[in-house]
């Protein structure tokens, strides 16, 4: 019999917890399940809980169980990673761990707001996700390794889309493709000089004693890096656009930079640390603005461009190519590219031209959701990759109604669906025999759990 490690922990009041006290509801941790050598605490699973509520997560089922079973796979593929030599670098468990802080800082409101949530300052928060991020990641990493040689073959998809019965055959979305002209207004050298003078006098400022990251929070422009005092957290040089690697990378511990252009704007920044080939560093973006004459010229040109279109003057996409000055559509004549979901590596309409109408900025989609195929849209005012303002004509090159699945109209969809499953049935038939060979124990209080995989239980 493997002992429960007892540990007085704080942990959320919605568990059954001992009375240690007259205040204080305190639960004794133990283990409640063993996968080879690796324990699995009460605790893991409520810490997982917290971060799911977090993220704004959905947890079928039992959230507990569903939980355990999660860490239960995740022991087993980092026993095989083990084995396999698959590793994961605590430098790159650390960025996540950072990225993933950020995003937890804005849900929050505050960093104050989730130490509260936790009960626990920032730091620990951080030394107590290190581990289980770690073992996040290697297990990822192992689990791509068991299926990231599979592949399927056409006649597997149609052999997959054939067993889904009638009535579960997949709705898909009404979807478009979209072409775009796209003009920035130039800003006048007045501006982008009020603009240097205006980090200058901050750098003046800060070497004077007063806070960089008060200034950052009153007055740059980095939504995501403002609310923390502009700091970025570390970050690897492939990371950072190259201008301003160039010169994080070259500061000294708490110097403060000169004014640094990139495609986003004007930075100052400061070093908190550089790690290898990590840096941390605070900034303070600020983007020079147009004039209200120049957004005027820009949307009258942008006018004009479009009533040459409907005259036929032109197409759509040979005006693209002449006057778009967005690199990234106009070789192909203005065709938006579908990137995807970078937390979705499964997106269905990932790297092709066809988006549905949640994939589409609000903005775009409110301009062509009205159109016919070939109309023009009126001008609208949106921000670009790199936050500066720019002005946009769209046109709907060719559309797809809702219906459901077929074979012809959405291969890839079906082609994704189809090495998906083949994906499952492998982790799902790797993790059957390892549950046979693998020493594995559930405490009682979750042997009564529905869990997916029915080897856990001996």
């Amino acid at each position: 019999m493997v002992q429960a490690f007892l540990l007085m922990l704080v942990l959320p009041k919605s568990l059954n917890g001992q009375v240690v006290g007259q205040n204080d509801t305190l639960l004794l941790d133990r283990v409640v399940a063993v996968v080879g050598k690796y324990p699995i605490l009460q605790s893991d699973i409520e810490n997982m809980l917290i971060q799911y509520k977090q993220q704004g997560q959905v947890i079928p089922g039992d959230s507990r169980c569903y939980i355990l079973e999660s860490l239960l796979v995740s022991k087993l593929l980092i026993i095989q990673a083990e084995i396999d030599s698959v590793m994961v670098t605590d430098e790159d468990a650390q960025r996540a761990i950072d990225n993933k802080l950020q995003d937890y800082i804005m849900r929050a409101g505050s960093q104050e707001n989730l130490e509260n949530m936790f009960k626990k300052s920032l730091l620990e928060i951080k030394q107590d996700l290190l581990k289980p991020q770690k073992e996040q990641m290697i297990s990822q990493k192992m689990e791509s390794e068991i299926s990231n040689k599979i592949t399927v073959t056409p006649s597997e998809v149609q052999k997959f889309f054939k067993q889904i019965p009638a009535a579960e055959i997949p709705l898909r979305p009404a979807s478009m493709e979209i072409r775009e002209i796209v003009l920035k207004p130039e800003v006048s050298e007045q501006e982008i000089l009020r603009i240097q003078n205006r980090l200058k006098e901050f750098r003046d400022r800060i070497q004077k004693g007063e806070s960089f990251t008060t200034l950052a929070v009153l007055y740059s422009e980095d939504k995501g890096s403002s609310p923390r005092g502009g700091e970025l957290g570390l970050m690897p040089r492939s990371e950072l656009v190259p201008e301003f690697a160039a010169v994080a990378f070259n500061l000294k511990s708490n110097e403060i930079s000169r004014v640094v252009k990139t495609d986003f704007g004007y930075h100052i920044m400061q070093l908190i640390e550089r790690r290898g080939d990590l840096v941390n560093v605070k900034h303070i973006l600020l983007s020079p603005k147009p004039t209200i004459e120049e957004k005027l010229a820009i949307r009258k040109r942008l006018d004009s461009i479009a009533l040459f279109i409907r005259e036929n003057k032109f197409s759509f996409e040979d005006a693209a190519v002449r006057f778009s000055s967005a690199k990234d559509t106009r070789a192909n004549g203005g065709l938006l590219v579908n990137k995807g979901n970078p937390q979705d590596p499964n997106s269905q309409n990932a790297n092709t031209t066809w988006f549905e109408p949640q994939e589409l900025n609000p903005a775009i989609f409110d301009a062509v959701k009205n159109l016919k195929v070939g109309e023009i849209s009126k001008v609208i005012e949106v921000q670009d990759e790199s936050n500066a303002t720019v002005y946009k004509i769209l046109s709907i090159k060719s559309s797809k109604p809702a219906h459901k699945a077929d074979l012809k109209q959405d291969y890839q969809f079906l082609q994704t669906m189809t090495l998906q499953n083949k994906k499952q049935k492998e982790l799902s038939d790797w993790i059957e025999k390892k549950q046979e060979s693998m020493y594995i124990r559930i405490d009682p209080d979750f042997q009564q759990c529905q869990f997916e995989h029915k080897g856990w239980i001996k």
